[in-house]
């Protein structure tokens, strides 16, 4: 690793770490597949069968990541470029989808489409998925391309307008200058998607993932389910380095400098239609599945509501604490491997990030468990120190991603200056770095958090018997319960984690207006 690794030991041991707890475990289970002595068996099994399912698992997240990306666009301009006011509530109100466990909106719209079939056909299983997950990821794409649209140079975007209209500026310059978002948004919906194990299995849609699962945990056919997990991972690792300039260069979750300013457009009676079009965003994505959700549970009493929400007291607690201690280690990770990897150009932890990140939860989830099931590490197997691994290595890219676009804002003569009048690194790093990135490390946190708190697809793999978790308790009860128990205790997640969104946003507010950072 060089002179200049052992300089920093902080940056040796948290590689190390990171190498050892997340990545060995990935590589140990890849090998034992290979070295399987089923291994020969397990490949004609893996045959045409498996080949289709994954194709058409691919096709289905790829019409997500183009509907998505699709609406981002629209809705990111919408948001972030022209002047319609409560643009700051349109910004934060159509993230919530993103920040809400999928299981809880199939939930909802399979309610809302219960409303208008007697039951969900195949067809329409298909039809709830592609609705469910776009519901989920259009505002990852909203927040990909609308902080793509906010860093386009104000000066070149007036300097296009003065010398062609605004359509021929929109379509040759400004979707031009956002490519690289609009790639990283449909690389990663798709990812996402194809990855993605809950909703299919709520809607019993065979998909890869939940073919994985059920050869895992049904089967017991570990060998095979790790063959196939593979062939996803290829899928998506290639996906992912194919595009990963675009995605490294994307600003997409990053925050705003201080007096930082970006040209709006008020194209007056059109504002009207953007209102609409933003309403009626909302209002499908959050508001009609709340509306159903309180129907459903309401609609014979209170009796089911009060019982789900005694069922859930007893997970509040684990639930916060993990989802704390998941945000605050990926926050360590990730700010590490952002500095190194912008100041002193050391990339090994980052692209561990990366490269972790395109790795399915329910594949992630199993190597944990081949890996850490053995007696000298039990400690961490039966504990809840393998959920808290799995988050890292789930959401350690995302923080990581923030806090390097942050990082690159500040003027690198600023440590420069600090090295040159003997100001050591720690103390740079405390008296200059971290209160310049303050606000996106505390974006970071709170990202990571709600993610955390929400995570389903590798945690549902890896709890300890025992366990009380918030969305493994819903997930395993709904299997069996009425569907107004099922409403309610998805209603009580849903108010849950929307009233701590609402508390991390009024101290998010509070300090970035203390920071004069645009947001």
């Amino acid at each position: 690793m060089g002179r200049k690794t052992i300089k920093y030991p902080v940056y040796t041991i948290a590689l190390a770490l990171y190498l050892f707890f997340i990545v060995l475990p990935v590589l140990y289970s890849l090998w034992l597949t290979v070295t399987d002595g089923h291994f020969i068996e397990n490949i004609k099994t893996v045959g045409q069968d498996s080949i289709i399912l994954l194709l058409k698992s691919s096709v289905l997240a790829a019409v997500i990541a183009i509907i998505s990306t699709f609406f981002g666009i629209i809705l990111g301009f919408l948001i972030y470029k022209t002047s319609i006011n409560y643009r700051k509530f349109f910004k934060v109100i159509i993230l919530i989808p993103l920040f809400i466990s999928p299981y809880i909106l199939a939930v909802a719209w399979r309610d809302i489409l219960l409303l208008f079939f007697d039951k969900i056909e195949n067809s329409n299983s298909f039809f709830a998925i592609i609705l469910v997950h776009s519901t989920i990821f259009i505002p990852l794409s909203i927040l990909i391309i609308g902080s793509a649209l906010v860093n386009v140079s104000k000066n070149l975007e007036e300097s296009a307008l003065m010398i062609s209209g605004f359509k021929r500026m929109f379509f040759n310059i400004l979707l031009p200058l956002i490519k690289p978002a609009i790639l990283s948004s449909l690389v990663l919906v798709f990812i996402f998607s194809i990855s993605e194990f809950s909703v299919p299995a709520f809607f019993s849609v065979r998909v890869f993932t939940t073919e994985i699962f059920t050869q895992f945990s049904a089967f017991y056919n570990h060998s095979l389910a790790m063959l196939q997990s593979s062939l996803l991972i290829i899928v998506c690792v290639l996906l992912l380095l194919s595009e990963r300039k675009y995605i490294a260069d994307s600003p997409f979750l990053s925050i705003g400098t201080r007096g930082k300013t970006t040209k709006l457009y008020d194209f007056k009676s059109f504002n009207k239609i953007a209102y609409l079009i933003l309403i009626f965003s909302v209002f499908i994505m959050i508001l009609l599945p709340l509306l159903i959700l309180l129907y459903q549970s309401f609609k014979d009493g209170t009796d089911d509501f009060i019982e789900a929400f005694q069922l859930l007291i007893p997970t509040f607690g684990n639930s916060l604490f993990l989802a704390l201690t998941g945000a605050i280690l990926t926050l360590i990770f990730g700010f590490i491997a952002a500095y190194f990897s912008e100041i002193y150009r050391k990339k090994l932890l980052d692209s561990s990030l990366l490269l972790l990140f395109a790795i399915p939860s329910i594949v992630l989830g199993i190597a944990l468990i081949k890996f850490y099931n053995r007696p000298v590490l039990n400690t961490i197997y039966s504990g809840v120190g393998i959920i808290i691994i799995g988050y890292v290595a789930k959401y350690g890219f995302i923080a990581a991603k923030m806090l390097e676009n942050a990082i690159k804002q500040i003027p690198k003569s600023l440590d420069e200056a600090a090295k040159i009048q003997g100001i050591k690194f720690y103390k740079r790093i405390n008296s200059i770095t971290l209160p310049l990135v303050f606000p996106a490390i505390f974006a970071a946190f709170m990202i990571n958090f709600l993610f955390c708190l929400g995570d389903l697809g590798t945690t549902i793999m890896v709890y300890p018997p025992g366990t009380e978790i918030m969305p493994i308790k819903v997930f395993t009860i709904m299997a069996n319960a009425p569907e107004s128990l099922t409403s309610s205790m998805v209603l009580i997640v849903f108010l849950f984690t929307i009233s701590i969104i609402l508390i991390l946003f009024s101290i998010f507010r509070k300090i970035f207006t203390a920071y004069n950072v645009n947001y």
